[in-house]
């Protein structure tokens, strides 16, 4: 069982080190605001993945699975990582910076529901709590509680490596407070995003 956790926890973090929306969004959010919006971003992201982890534990990720389902959910993901990306790309065009908007931010720029709806919403987290997380499963136990146990895991590896990655983009903030730095990562994380989201609509309506 050991060896088993030791594989499970080494392949969760391979997935998470690999860029993805994730990485985009708390790359451009820490740029943008900080460690603070970047550990709200993670903050996100550990809740969608404590929301798939229940519904895992539930058993209805089945039902979630089924073709049609799956192919609304993820044309609601890519549609919201492009909303998303326009957004980013709005704000790079207007110039805006986190104090000037401080007062005005809508809630599509709140780091924690960024991040909580595009793992919500992302098929393939789905997919990893359908296919990959029952592996570890034994049937002799209790599944539901196993799965909560794997999920937890899954937690906190997400919490691990997101806080790291936002430490040490953090210590880089005098030269990501630079006006040309921002806009281009605001630019740039709005053109991946977009991109992102496009490929994942064109495949589940392809």
């Amino acid at each position: 069982m050991p060896q088993e956790l030791s594989v499970f926890v080494a392949t969760t973090l391979l997935m998470l080190v690999v860029p993805g929306p994730d990485f985009v969004l708390v790359t451009r959010n820490t740029a943008a605001g900080g460690r603070r919006r970047g550990h709200a971003t993670t903050l996100g992201i550990c809740g969608g993945l404590a929301l798939l982890t229940l519904v895992a534990a539930a058993g209805v990720t089945a039902a979630a699975t089924q073709p049609d389902v799956l192919t609304a959910l993820r044309v609601c993901g890519g549609g919201y990582l492009v909303l998303l990306g326009m957004s980013f790309a709005l704000s790079a065009r207007s110039g805006r910076t986190e104090d000037s908007a401080a007062g005005t931010r809508s809630r599509i720029d709140s780091p924690v529901l960024q991040g909580f709806t595009c793992n919500v919403l992302n098929p393939k987290a789905l997919i990893f709590y359908l296919t990959f997380l029952p592996q570890f499963v034994r049937a002799e136990g209790s599944v539901p509680l196993q799965t909560l146990a794997l999920g937890g895991l899954v937690i906190g590896c997400a919490a691990l490596w997101w806080t790291i990655y936002v430490a040490t983009l953090g210590s880089l903030g005098r030269v990501l407070a630079r006006p040309r730095v921002r806009l281009g990562l605001d630019v740039g994380a709005g053109v991946a995003l977009c991109a992102l989201g496009a490929t994942t609509v064109a495949g589940a309506l392809g």
